[in-house]
């Protein structure tokens, strides 16, 4: 493994995404025909036939994230100034990011569902005039509305505590280019020079971090 992710391996015990195995150590399915899911799957479509609305009204589909660098983040539009901040962060790390990495790299914002909002989380048009308001209509990061089950999923994951909804995680999760998880950093507040700095690493794993990286690039 490349020297500046070395430490990956040994920091992934103690991720918060306990429930989801990691697809180095996964086992071949008994139907080799199936596509095995990635750790970003898992996190995103936990069951089978949801569908993922961006602020937009477009769906994100597993496809649209295929070889790309997926940055994932948690907020809400009810919860206090912290949202504001890390959506701020993660919009100005999107638009530092050098071309044409631009392309090859996802910002994703969970909106997670509670039932104190009354299920505004996961009205969109309530989402775009959150993030209208915040990023402006055209940022790279696409927020995702949540919706009830998912949020019990993720916080199951993520071992967070649903007394604390609507304050969303504060984990940053990134993900190589094969949906691995790769890195978590911390989102109060995020830490954009080590993120402008990682994820073009990152990118030039062009396989995930199980194989090596692309020729020329230069570690951590």
């Amino acid at each position: 493994m490349w020297p500046g992710f070395k430490y990956v391996a040994a920091f992934m015990a103690g991720l918060p995404l306990w429930g989801i195995p990691s697809t180095a150590s996964v086992e071949p399915r008994t139907n080799p025909a199936a596509a095995p899911r990635s750790d970003l799957d898992a996190l995103l479509w936990p069951s089978a036939g949801a569908r993922r609305i961006d602020q937009r009204g477009a769906t994100v589909s597993p496809a649209d994230l295929r070889d790309r660098i997926a940055v994932v983040a948690f907020v809400a539009p009810d919860c206090s100034i912290v949202c504001v901040t890390r959506a701020l962060d993660l919009d100005r790390v999107a638009k530092s990011l050098p071309e044409p990495m631009r392309d090859r790299a996802v910002f994703l914002a969970v909106s997670l569902d509670d039932a104190t909002t009354g299920g505004r989380t996961n009205d969109v048009p309530a989402l775009r005039t959150f993030v209208e308001g915040t990023v402006g209509a055209d940022t790279r990061l696409r927020f995702l509305a949540g919706d009830a089950a998912w949020t019990a999923s993720l916080v199951a994951m993520l071992r967070y505590p649903s007394a604390l909804l609507p304050e969303p995680p504060p984990q940053v999760l990134v993900f190589d280019r094969r949906g691995g998880i790769a890195m978590s950093y911390g989102g109060d507040p995020v830490d954009r020079p080590r993120l402008e700095r990682d994820l073009p690493l990152l990118d030039s794993f062009a396989e995930g971090l199980d194989a090596a990286p692309a020729h020329g690039s230069r570690p951590l």
